[in-house]
């Protein structure tokens, strides 16, 4: 049985005002057709910057072999998540600036100095997803750079509504293109780039939270077009909800050769609306020939009518987030599904999904009495990571997988699963963090964030998240992370100020093998 909380149903939100400018002023896949709307931006020049205070704590491991200051960034809320590509001996870093505007950083990586490029893109108060950036390179090397529209200060001219980029050259942030990728009207809500065997995708939602349809582009490096991929949306709403996709927004590959979809369901823009889990795979690698996971055949569009893609069938209420559902692949490349919802008492719970003869086989990973509560539902960007926390299960060769969950009452704990029934073996300590990232992680500013509820912002200090690569392919024995320190949740909407001063992106290098 599934447990159905009417309490925590949404009420409509009043309009965020409009952000005043920041007030300083020192210093991120058929192109047919298409058409350059804007040509040259301008390259922002070299400059070094200085170790910030209390940096040296990093660099004072052994696994840190280098610590590079990027640039200032916006810190009162946790504006657009910076993404770190590294690639053909080449570094970028795609963030949002101190005065919040979309900005490229370019490095060699023998070299201790960026180059900058500053796009006229300048974000208001939308929150992490929802000012998203997304940075790729394709095959030959050129830069593509796309930024979710919603929420700017102020923005490129329309058409086309897209804000999208790419560089005039390879591996060059000089100089870039303004251009559409299908139709001048094309509105890419969520957008992503994403890379499989050099191949180039952009997915992305066509129309709002409740509304919308999931669209999927693949770029064709030879001709330097865009086409879609689908001749359908690949998840149709019908006008009446919208998806929301795991992983980057569309298809994944997985280690038995397949295509993977997995995706929920949601009626409105407010979080308690998540409903109907669902999952579909590829016949082999064909993407135009689809399956549910007992191997019935079904083709895209696919919409809330397809009951037999369905993994958990919890309604609105019933706890499925649009955050907190993933999925891996056990020792014999069997795909495990991983997702919350509420128990019979309505209280959390972190579940497993594996197929069993085409059924899919539900068990739960967690025992917990937390109760979420009101903070389950609300519009806006959510700290829903402030109250639930789960990682995907990892194969640990002997028959055996673990997954990390975490709730704000008890805590982490490492469940370890057995393989075959995925039910509970025991719990473990979680594995400790290594002392290179306990250092990074801690704070460098001393502002302390003033505790608003309604923003969904705890208070205390201010928040630091490390980003991993995208790529990193071509890497040995070593990883990149970039360092981002900010104030936090807002739900989109503005912040009094007192407002901390811009932190430190910055780069590190980690050891990860002798």
């Amino acid at each position: 049985m599934i447990i159905v909380r009417p309490d925590l149903a949404c009420r409509e939100s009043s309009v965020a005002e409009r952000p005043r400018a920041f007030p300083w002023h020192a210093f991120h896949f058929a192109l047919r057709r298409c058409a350059i709307v804007a040509a040259a931006l301008m390259c922002v020049p070299e400059m070094s910057l200085p170790a910030a205070p209390g940096s040296e704590q990093v660099t004072a491991h052994a696994d840190v072999l280098q610590q590079l200051d990027i640039a200032p960034v916006w810190s009162v809320h946790s504006i657009g998540r910076p993404n770190l590509l590294t690639r053909d001996g080449h570094q970028y870093v795609a963030y949002y600036d101190h005065e919040r505007f979309l900005t490229i950083a370019q490095r060699e990586l023998g070299s201790d100095q960026w180059s900058y490029h500053r796009f006229p893109v300048q974000m208001g108060w939308a929150t992490g997803g929802h000012a998203k950036l997304t940075l790729a390179l394709d095959r030959d090397g050129y830069v593509h750079v796309n930024s979710y529209r919603r929420g700017l200060l102020q923005g490129p001219p329309q058409p086309p509504l897209a804000i999208y980029y790419r560089s005039t050259a390879p591996h060059s942030i000089d100089q870039f293109e303004r251009l559409y990728m299908i139709s001048e009207t094309e509105h890419p809500h969520y957008p992503t780039f994403y890379t499989v065997d050099e191949t180039l995708f952009f997915a992305f939602r066509e129309g709002g939270s409740g509304r919308g349809n999931q669209l999927l582009n693949r770029y064709d490096a030879d001709r330097r077009r865009w086409a879609r991929v689908f001749d359908t949306p690949l998840l149709d709403g019908r006008g009446e909800m919208s998806a929301y996709v795991h992983g980057p927004g569309g298809p994944v590959p997985g280690p038995d050769g397949r295509w993977h979809l997995l995706w929920v369901w949601r009626n409105t823009p407010c979080h308690s609306t998540n409903h109907s889990l669902s999952y579909a795979r590829t016949v082999g690698k064909d993407l135009n020939r689809w399956e549910t996971v007992g191997g019935i055949p079904v083709s895209p569009p696919f919409t809330i009518e397809h009951r037999e893609l369905l993994v958990d069938g919890a309604p609105p209420g019933g706890g499925l987030s649009n955050v907190l559902f993933t999925m891996n692949w056990d020792s014999q490349q069997r795909v495990v599904v991983s997702f919350h919802r509420f128990d019979e008492a309505g209280a959390s719970q972190i579940y497993n999904a594996r197929s069993v003869d085409g059924t899919w086989r539900t068990v739960p990973a967690s025992q917990w009495e937390f109760v979420w509560g009101d903070e389950y539902k609300g519009t806006g960007a959510l700290n829903i990571g402030g109250a639930v926390r789960m990682e995907r299960v990892a194969p640990t060769g002997d028959g055996e997988l673990t997954q990390y969950i975490w709730n704000r009452e008890v805590g982490g704990t490492l469940v370890v699963l057995d393989e075959e029934s995925l039910a509970v073996l025991r719990e473990e300590r979680p594995r400790p963090t290594p002392e290179w990232r306990q250092a990074a992680t801690r704070p460098e500013s001393d502002f302390l964030v003033e505790p608003i509820p309604d923003l969904r912002r705890p208070g205390g200090r201010m928040r630091v998240n490390l980003i991993s690569d995208m790529d990193g392919s071509d890497l040995e024995g070593v990883a990149y992370y970039v360092r981002w320190e900010h104030g936090g949740p807002n739900r989109d909407r503005p912040v009094p100020e007192p407002w901390p001063e811009p932190t430190m992106l910055r780069l590190y290098k980690i050891r990860t093998a002798d």
